[in-house]
Parts: structure tokens; sequence; C-alpha cells
């Protein structure tokens, strides 16, 4: 469920104009390695695929996630991996998988101003 708390500009060199995007605010903790904190604010360009080992967000049947994102083929399994050891790796494989979708990449962040 979307909800949108405000519109923040954007301006970056490498996203066309006509790009998909949309901001999400972080809860929690579980991408700190990759220096992703509670209350920052991710940019994401809609996309429903992303290369092996790039920070996606991820809808996991209602709620919204940032992780890793690998995907192995063969195994036909889906694995979101965070940045904080205190977090563990999640398996989706099968009839799982029906209840994940990538939403976007995680393309630039900036820190919330508190």
């Amino acid at each position: 469920v979307e909800q949108i708390e405000s519109y923040i500009p954007f301006t970056g060199a490498h996203i066309s104009p006509d790009s998909e995007m949309f901001a999400l605010k972080v809860r929690g903790e579980s991408m700190l390695g990759a220096g992703i904190y509670d209350g920052d604010i991710l940019f994401v360009h809609k996309q429903d695929i992303v290369e092996d080992g790039e920070v996606a967000a991820v809808l996991i049947e209602d709620e919204a996630t940032v992780k890793r994102v690998y995907y192995d083929r063969e195994e036909n399994t889906l694995t979101l991996v965070p940045e904080n050891p205190k977090y563990k790796v999640m398996r989706f494989h099968g009839e799982q998988l029906n209840q994940i979708r990538i939403i976007g990449k995680v393309i630039a962040g900036r820190y919330e101003v508190k």
C-alpha cells in the first residue's frame, strides 16, 4: 500500500527525465553495512528485475524491504541478503516466489534531516 508523505526533488546526471522513480523512508537497521540507516530516504528506480548483488526494494506479500538480491535460476531460488549480521538471510523458492515482487533498484540515498 502506497503512503505518500511528501514529494522530494531529485536530479541525477545518470537518470533520464522520463524514468519512473519513487522514494522510500527506511525503517530498521538491516542494511547498515551498505550505509543505509533508519530514517534515510532512498531513491528507487521502478523495475522488476535487478542484477545479482544489487540493492533493491522488494515487496514480500504486502510489506516492503530493502536487501541485496540474488537469484539462482537452476534452483529457482531468490535470496535476500541483509547488510547487518544481526539479521537473517531470507530465501524463497517454488510457490513462495509468487508472494515476492521486486519493485525497484535503489539508486541513491540521503540522510534524513532530523
